[in-house]
């Protein structure tokens, strides 16, 4: 459904340093693996957890540790990120309670249904508001009815002054981890063009219009936010 390539943008070279790449921002995503845990406190002992764009797998090995009778069905077309993930997932000894699934969501078989769901940093790669609203329904359309979905993305009013205010300090974190002047302003180029930037109402209006009930905001990290919603 996107117009970018993920298993070119997430080949094997970048697949081996992913994880440490951003390691200065590792704390942002403890943030958000730290807010799943909670919003997914209530589900059962041998829940069955999709983690679409699962990459190289940081929230399920977060959430596994602390749920040993969740099963975890890993999605993502970047093969390279997730035979990253396997390796991780083997030495913490998880493998067996996890389903690895190479390819987009919509070639995920519809059966069994899962009690809860993540798409992290994900949806954002797809450009088009159609793209990305059909990406929402597939996920709902492999939830149980009420399942939950934790749902993380890029999100700002770009035409604001506070935006570029935060657009700034964002830019000072790409910086710290490794970006470099061409970097950066090939970055800022993209922006927006090669993944979308919608404001936050508007990423909410496209998950509440495709089989979620209206999200509840979570948390905000600079750019980054992360919202809670259930299939309707």
């Amino acid at each position: 459904m996107s117009q970018l390539d993920p298993t070119l943008m997430f080949d094997k070279a970048h697949a081996e340093k992913y994880d440490t790449k951003f390691a200065r921002a590792e704390p942002f995503r403890d943030v958000i693996h730290l807010v799943t845990d909670l919003a997914f406190a209530s589900l059962p002992d041998d829940a069955n957890i999709l983690v679409v764009g699962a990459g190289t797998g940081s929230e399920i090995i977060a959430l596994a540790a602390r749920h040993p009778g969740w099963h975890f069905t890993a999605v993502d077309p970047a093969g390279a990120m997730l035979d990253v993930f396997r390796e991780k997932a083997t030495a913490a000894g998880i493998l067996d309670r996890c389903t690895i699934h190479v390819g987009y969501i919509e070639t995920l078989a519809s059966t069994p249904l899962h009690d809860a769901a993540t798409s992290l940093l994900v949806s954002h790669f797809l450009q088009t508001d159609a793209s990305r609203g059909a990406f929402f329904a597939e996920i709902a359309a492999r939830l149980k009815p009420g399942g939950l979905l934790v749902n993380a993305d890029l999100a700002a009013d770009m035409t604001d002054k506070a935006s570029e205010r935060l657009y700034a300090t964002w830019e000072q974190m790409l910086r710290e981890t490794g970006a470099d002047a061409a970097g950066l302003a090939n970055y800022r180029a993209g922006f927006g063009r090669d993944f979308a930037v919608h404001t936050p109402s508007a990423v909410e209006a496209l998950i509440e219009q495709n089989g979620f009930e209206r999200p509840s905001p979570l948390v905000q990290t600079l750019l980054m936010r992360t919202w809670l919603t259930a299939k309707t």
